[in-house]
């Protein structure tokens, strides 16, 4: 029996996933089509956590006031700034995305993350 208020993050160990459309009004370029396995939701909906992916496809992406931790399981991403400057990480790496960032995200190759998001104000 595994310890209670621990659960493994991994796919076969969650809920089914979750597919989604990007909206319209956000995406940039492929079908924007992702899957999500949520494993954790706090009381309040401030704290959420799971797995997420996607094949390659690119949006709008805005954090007015909540955080994001991702660490890439597999796949590229890179995130551009609303000044045009751009950051890129590879599976294998972490990065937090901070509340204000106003840019674009770019799924460049299909992407497997593990995430927590965070309202922040």
């Amino acid at each position: 029996m595994s310890a209670r208020y621990v659960k493994p993050l991994a796919t076969a160990a969650l809920e089914p996933g979750v597919a989604s459309a990007t909206p319209q009004d956000i995406l940039l370029s492929g079908d924007g089509l992702t899957t999500t396995w949520l494993s954790f939701k706090s009381a309040n909906g401030n704290v959420i956590s799971g797995i997420w992916a996607s094949d390659a496809f690119s949006k709008k992406k805005s954090h007015p006031d909540e955080m994001e931790f991702c660490y890439l399981i597999e796949g590229r991403v890179k995130l551009t700034d609303a000044q045009g400057n751009s950051s890129v990480f590879n599976a294998g790496e972490a990065f937090i995305v901070e509340p204000g960032f106003d840019g674009l995200w770019e799924s460049e190759t299909p992407v497997r993350k593990y995430f927590v998001i965070a309202k922040c104000r």
